[in-house]
């Protein structure tokens, strides 16, 4: 894998300032997604200072992979899952599951996938792994602690000629809260609202903001929005790490319901809602 030291940074600070989740869903571009993966698991178990190695756990059964050839990944292959981490781990305490590909759940897996995620182990861990989270149902999005991790050899994204409304936006959000209802035709027009491809892309629009933020939180440089450090800066700075991953989830959940939501208007103001609703002190 290529260089992946901005992402040790990102886990570092995740697993310094925040306690261990029971489920993780990773959003990458890399090619091998088990390496990213790895790498978590290398730093929630501190496998180097034990002398224990990613093979060491597949030996022990203290690490289980789902993964398919095949388009879709099986609800008997959750069942088998949930039935091989019945047993507690004798080896390092904790067991430790990845789902590759996890775009592959279908609605029997993804459900059934759920009931176990609903009724975390203190013992087990979950980490899924997905190139593109908006293919993952917002119930199972919503358990997990959501990381991002993108080559920036691979990154191709041509910011849309109102991306500097679009950061006004996501500034102003952070200024006034939900009284921002009331001023959303300020910063998206109110046609716009008749397209539905016009509010996803504003709303995917604002997560590469919001990547951006979480790359100046832990210390590293803008991928998407350089030509805005200074506002990027700042809004890390106002910020927690629960701040973002609020914002992240309410706009998934967003642009994931457009498709089913007639009126997309009334979308965006919950997306609102739903990240102001989560707030924390920084």
């Amino acid at each position: 894998m290529k260089d992946s030291s901005e992402f040790n940074k990102i886990l570092d600070k995740y697993i310094n300032e925040d306690r261990i989740n029971h489920a993780y869903l990773i959003e990458t571009n890399v090619k091998d997604r088990k390496e990213i993966a790895y790498l978590l698991i290398n730093k929630i178990l501190k496998l180097d200072s034990k002398n224990i190695t990613i093979d060491n756990l597949y030996v022990n059964n203290d690490l289980y992979l789902v993964t398919t050839d095949t388009q879709t990944i099986k609800k008997e292959d959750i069942i088998s899952l949930k039935d091989e981490f019945k047993n507690k781990s004798l080896y390092t305490g904790k067991r430790v599951y990845i789902i590759e590909e996890a775009e592959k759940l279908n609605s029997s897996s993804a459900n059934t996938l759920l009931k176990f995620l609903e009724e975390p182990d203190d013992d087990i861990i979950a980490i899924l792994l997905t190139s593109n989270v908006h293919k993952i149902i917002e119930t199972i999005v919503s358990r997990c602690q959501i990381l991002r991790y993108f080559c920036k050899e691979e990154l191709l994204v041509d910011l849309p000629e109102n991306f500097e409304n679009i950061i006004n936006f996501v500034e102003e959000l952070e200024n006034i809260k939900e009284k921002m209802i009331a001023y959303v035709y300020n910063y998206i027009n109110k046609d716009s609202f008749k397209d539905r491809k016009t509010v996803q892309d504003y709303l995917t629009n604002m997560l590469y903001i919001y990547y951006d933020i979480l790359q100046k939180k832990v210390g590293l440089e803008c991928l998407y929005c350089k030509d805005y450090d200074d506002k990027i800066t700042n809004l890390a700075k106002k910020m927690s790490f629960e701040n973002i991953n609020d914002r992240v989830k309410a706009v998934n959940k967003a642009i994931n319901k457009i498709d089913y939501n007639a009126n997309t208007r009334l979308v965006f103001d919950s997306m609102i809602i739903d990240a102001i609703g989560g707030i924390k002190n920084v």
